[in-house]
């Protein structure tokens, strides 16, 4: 029996699920209603507090749609993941006027996933969400534990506040203020900090509070490659727990049109396909989040095709972690 109190997926993808030698991803993620899942999926249809353009609390099912797109199976390595336990188990219930309650239920349902090894792989809604995301994770894990925090984004979302007001730019530093946060500035890296998109206290207040930084520009010059290793390194360096947040606006808008803030110098959508998928391999990923897809501004839906691909990224990374031992 479980206490989880999540409304039906917004989208259930009913097209295009093929054959049973199709492998395809939508028919593959029907949840049965057990939660004997290595895996879940989850949608949190909230933006009540984007600042700059609004519109992902449809984000979710954008993610579903191009979700029909796929199937299960790795043409490089000659695998598929279909052994894997995972299904879309739905949405948390959300208020758009009531931050605080539906914040509440998010972290619940995080914790309540992740202390019975489910990993959580949230679908947003604005990056806000990332905050009760990361709370569930610390409950679950318990004291005396430490998490690490890999970030992918054109921005630090390091405020206090937004003109006074909690925004969608305000989780991470939100986490390290926590009393009894198992996340310290030493674990959080952040990749792919855009050009003239962010302010020089955002980037002080990350250096003083001893987070990792690494630009766009950067991971360009060095490689992703050798940026992931770095982060692991980094965030996993005496931590119990890895935990993935991915703003879709640090990809570059010609692959990711559909968000709060396009970026024209982002990321190579297919780097993050590698990085998410060497991430969540790792035997210490516990979870993540995908977030800021606004489907209003990407009519083609690009951009929910890129995060459904990112999606099956993570669930391929943890299939290679996982099934081996099956």
């Amino acid at each position: 029996m479980t206490d989880l109190k999540l409304l039906p997926p917004g989208l259930v993808v009913n097209t295009m699920k093929g054959d049973v030698a199709e492998h395809r991803a939508g028919a593959w993620l029907t949840w049965n209603g057990s939660l004997d899942l290595d895996c879940a999926i989850i949608g949190v249809p909230y933006d009540g507090a984007s600042v700059v353009r609004a519109g992902s609390r449809q984000g979710p099912n954008a993610v579903r749609q191009g979700l029909m797109y796929f199937t299960t199976y790795s043409s490089r390595d000659r695998r598929a993941m279909t052994a894997l336990r995972a299904a879309d188990i739905g949405d948390v219930q959300v208020v758009i006027t009531d931050m605080q309650g539906t914040f509440s239920r998010i972290a619940d349902t995080v914790r309540q996933l992740v202390a019975r090894g489910i990993i959580p792989i949230v679908l947003g809604g604005d990056h806000s969400i990332s905050f009760p995301n990361l709370r569930g994770v610390m409950e679950a894990l318990g004291p005396d534990k430490r998490l690490g925090v890999i970030h992918f984004d054109a921005h630090h979302d390091l405020r206090k506040a937004h003109l006074g007001a909690e925004s969608s730019g305000v989780p991470f530093r939100k986490t390290l203020e926590l009393p009894g946060t198992l996340l310290k500035g030493r674990n959080l890296v952040q990749i792919g900090l855009g050009e003239f998109a962010n302010a020089p206290e955002f980037d002080d207040y990350a250096h003083e509070m001893g987070i990792t930084v690494i630009s766009a520009l950067e991971v360009r010059e060095r490689g992703m490659k050798a940026v992931i290793q770095q982060a692991l390194d980094i965030a996993g360096q005496d931590a119990d727990g890895l935990y993935v947040s991915v703003d879709i606006d640090c990809i570059d808008q010609s692959q990711a049109p559909g968000t709060a803030a396009p970026n024209p110098f982002g990321l190579d959508a297919r780097d993050l396909q590698l990085g998410l998928r060497r991430i969540a391999e790792h035997p210490k990923f516990v979870g993540g989040d995908i977030v800021e897809i606004s489907p209003p501004f990407d009519p083609q839906n690009i951009t929910g095709v890129t995060g459904a691909s990112l999606v099956l990224s993570l669930l391929y990374g943890v299939s290679k972690r996982l099934l081996p031992k099956r």
